[in-house]
């Protein structure tokens, strides 16, 4: 038997425009702006090779917070993924296939974890097999195959804290810049109010809105060098991007976003993170988070990252 383990943290959109009209998959994305955390995903591929009389196959287990998804929407994203390097006659059809997914952060609430499960999965087919491509490319074809995202799989590849100039797939084309930001953060969210971003990204009406207010975002963070010093002027315009686009207008959203406002002392801001139920607490400095802001928590559901 033999086995690759990879793994790729989620990513928080804060403001975005869609870009999905290429017949080209790979052209298809998003401009906009966020970071990227260490929670993510990890994936365990292995391999063995088959009994006499034995067909060759593949098994598929998805966990969350250390409980197996059966979310056959969820399955078929690695399904795909795995038939995507099959029919490029990338496997090897003499073994059988274990992929094992482990999520740290809750599916369609906002943090990327589609993204971070197939960039996970793909890096570690390419390990296992010592295979000479992008996996990061194969990961954003499925990514917007099922339209389970936009700009995730680009906005992994820069780290930090990201500006996605141009929509598309990692290099030669999208681009995005970033910078390093040494600062935690907190992931809140909403169990019982969960949105998947096709509902979103596939919609006219939210296609014009979304676009209309990431793109004049984007006309503002687009001018001058991307910096550490630009923190408080990306948290001022996801600020504005989320009244402007509508997203201010959803109640089960708003209703979390004020939750945790008003437990917030002065230093702090949270954020709408696009397009989940969900909110994120950062620090207008960077920096490590106290204890005693946690502690006001209670009866929402969280987790501690680092942007990474």
């Amino acid at each position: 038997m033999s086995e690759a383990i990879a793994n790729c943290g989620g990513h928080i959109t804060l403001l975005f425009s869609i870009h999905s009209d290429s017949e080209d998959l790979m052209q298809q994305g998003s401009r906009g702006a966020g970071f990227n955390v260490e929670a993510g995903a990890i994936c365990r591929v292995s391999t063995k090779a088959l009994e006499k009389g034995e067909d060759f196959s593949m098994s598929i287990a998805v966990f969350s917070d250390g409980v197996q998804i059966e979310d056959e929407d969820i399955s078929f994203l690695y399904v795909d993924i795995f038939e995507e390097y099959l029919q490029r006659g990338l496997l090897d059809e003499s073994l059988s296939y274990t992929i094992d997914v482990q999520l740290e952060l809750p599916l369609s609430q906002g943090f990327g974890m589609s993204a971070a499960g197939l960039m996970a999965c793909s890096t570690a087919l390419c390990e296992l097999h010592n295979l000479d491509i992008d996996a990061a490319h194969i990961a954003h074809l499925i990514e917007r195959r099922n339209s389970s995202g936009l700009g995730d799989v680009l906005a992994s590849t820069v780290g930090g804290v990201e500006l996605r100039l141009e929509p598309g797939a990692p290099n030669p084309y999208g681009k995005a810049v970033s910078f390093v930001f040494d600062s935690e953060v907190i992931l809140c969210w909403d169990s019982k109010a969960k949105r998947h971003t096709g509902t979103y990204i596939d919609d006219e009406k939210w296609k014009i809105s979304i676009s209309s207010a990431g793109e004049d975002a984007m006309s503002r963070l687009r001018i001058g060098d991307w910096k550490p010093s630009r923190w408080p002027e990306l948290i001022n315009e996801a600020q504005l991007f989320a009244e402007k686009s509508g997203m201010m207008e959803e109640e089960s959203r708003v209703h979390l976003l004020r939750r945790v406002e008003n437990k917030l002392p002065d230093g702090y801001a949270a954020l709408l993170c696009m397009l989940g139920t969900s909110v994120c607490i950062i620090p207008k400095h960077a920096g490590e988070i106290p204890t005693s802001l946690t502690g006001s928590l209670e009866g929402i559901e969280y987790l501690r990252t680092w942007i990474s």
